[in-house]
């Protein structure tokens, strides 16, 4: 990100990136999950749900990774990706239900901000495929919520959750459009009142590889038709000390085949070069 949007994000706790997509990509991915939402038996059992088929190449869409890369981690081996599902929702559908938000102890929706940098904690993705009206059925914020010192999900006395509260604010968009948001931010769900079309978005859930919110549920037949360059994404839980590890068991390994092949007759300058490559292809 751009230091106005790092500047935005750190202060509201979310971000809305306009028109993403093109028109053309847009068309093709709301045809997509609607034929998965309503006709998943016509498709191949691997892009029968999210996030296979055409969805899959937003798994690592440089805007959402510019964004992730400021906020979760600056590698992108250490960032996965937890959860996607499709919000589809007529005129009148929906719900009111304020959830998140303050300061918290648990990594998946603590916000911090350290040496320079944020860490955003679990942070929502959301590709908006239809137009959104500001205060008409989008995801709806208390900005600035994720650094709250007071106890404000469980305060009744402030009413704060009321929706006619005064501190909550939407957002409008067009299609193809990106909203960003950290899960420690106070959100909702609300009711879509936008006569021109439904609400066709599709929730992503990122993670750092070291914590873990949603209980597994891929179909590992779609998790299996993805790329390896996406698969990454949905690696197990672990802490990112076991990838130095084994890089440092796999150089090991290239020093010890390189000595034998020459001999243990390598000179410094030799090894210096040695260790270079290593570093960069091994």
């Amino acid at each position: 990100m751009n230091q106005r949007d790092r500047i935005i994000f750190d202060l509201k706790g979310y971000i809305v990136k306009p028109a993403v997509l093109s028109a053309s990509e847009v068309e093709e991915l709301k045809e997509f999950v609607l034929r998965q939402r309503n006709e998943p038996e016509s498709l191949p059992p691997h892009q029968r749900s999210l996030p296979g088929g055409a969805f899959a190449r937003l798994i690592d869409h440089p805007a959402v990774m510019d964004v992730l890369h400021d906020v979760i981690d600056s590698k992108t081996e250490r960032i996965r990706l937890e959860s996607t599902f499709l919000s589809y929702r007529q005129q009148g559908e929906g719900e009111w239900s304020p959830h998140a938000g303050g300061r918290t102890t648990n990594p998946n929706y603590a916000y911090n901000f350290y040496d320079g940098r944020i860490y955003a904690g679990m942070t929502r993705v959301v590709w908006e495929l239809a137009e959104v009206l500001e205060g008409k059925g989008g995801t709806c914020f208390i900005p600035g919520s994720h650094k709250a010192n007071y106890n404000i999900r469980n305060s009744i006395e402030t009413s704060l959750d009321k929706k006619d509260s005064g501190i909550w604010e939407s957002y409008s968009c067009p299609p193809g459009s990106l909203v960003v948001f950290s899960e420690a931010v106070r959100h909702s769900a609300d009711f879509w009142n936008n006569p021109h079309n439904p609400r066709i978005a599709i929730f992503c859930a990122y993670n750092h590889i070291n914590v873990r919110h949603h209980k597994p549920s891929f179909a590992p037949e779609v998790i299996e038709g993805l790329t390896p360059e996406h698969q990454r994404f949905f690696n197990e839980v672990y802490h990112p000390q076991f990838d130095r590890w084994e890089e440092q068991e796999q150089q090991q390994k290239y020093f010890k085949a390189a000595n034998k092949l020459l001999g243990n007759k390598i000179d410094r300058g030799l090894k210096t070069k040695i260790k270079s490559i290593v570093k960069r292809f091994g």
